[in-house]
């Protein structure tokens, strides 16, 4: 069995953090970074940590990179505070080896999203790069959605089991809607699709939200969760308008939020 560390960054992750942490307790060791919580997260946190720190928000990639830092194992799991690692994922993890992780920089394992407390099937299969060896892979530069790359491509491979997110969330309605905050994150990823040459045409307008619908209700099956699959649909298509209407502001120029 290989030796991992888990690494877990946060903020205010009360809600969420001690399912988090019951999760990898066959971990060989538990690493929190709290980047100032006002909650009950600090206790929480010491609770389960063998390291446990505070340090101010240095961005999603830079505070995953030093918290990387402080482990004892060069093999780390990367867990987010509202997400559990299931009982099929984590015994792949146990069961692998030093020489079988001596042909990997990094492993993938699918996420299982939940609103409500119901597994949005849309939104599967959601494959993170979350096992990682923290000399060997490579972080890229990414404002929302960062992950690691391997040294090539062949030195990466696919986890069975899956990562549970926000399955115990207590998150109401409004977070649904997310508002001011989902807002701010599309600026972000907008912002970078642009810097990257990426460009937003009136197609891309006028066909990827229905595409995005249609993709999640009939392709991914969401449309047996009735109600509740047509409704993260919709709101799979709304980022997706928002986010290319974003891009289409920046690229003329157009004053957003961000710049008043």
């Amino acid at each position: 069995m290989a030796n991992i560390s888990v690494l877990i960054c946060c903020a205010n992750a009360a809600d969420t953090l001690r399912d988090a942490c019951a999760s990898v307790a066959w971990a060989d060791e538990l690493i929190i970074v709290d980047s100032g919580s006002s909650d009950d997260t600090e206790a929480i946190a010491r609770e389960f940590a063998d390291v446990y720190v505070q340090e101010p928000w240095r961005g999603y990639g830079e505070q995953k990179i030093f918290g990387a830092t402080l482990a004892r194992n060069d093999w780390v799991y990367i867990l987010d505070h509202d997400e559990e690692v299931d009982p099929a994922l984590a015994q792949a993890m146990l069961d692998l080896t030093e020489q079988e992780l001596a042909r990997y920089d990094v492993l993938h394992a699918r996420r299982k999203n939940y609103i409500y407390g119901r597994h949005a099937r849309g939104w599967d299969p959601d494959w993170q790069t979350r096992l990682i060896h923290r000399e060997r892979a490579t972080w890229n530069d990414d404002v929302l959605h960062d992950t690691c790359l391997p040294a090539s491509p062949e030195r990466k491979r696919k986890l069975p089991g899956a990562i549970l997110h926000k399955r115990t969330s207590s998150a109401g309605f409004e977070d649904y809607f997310s508002g001011r905050r989902l807002d701010a994150r599309l600026l972000m990823v907008a912002q970078q699709m642009h810097d990257r040459g990426k460009r937003c045409s009136t197609l891309d307008l006028a066909l990827r939200p229905p595409f995005t619908i249609f993709k999640q209700l009939i392709l991914k099956g969401a449309i047996l969760d009735g109600a509740f699959g047509i409704m993260v649909a919709q709101k799979t298509a709304v980022t997706t308008q928002l986010k290319y209407a974003a891009l289409w502001a920046i690229q003329n120029k157009v004053a957003t939020p961000a710049d008043q």
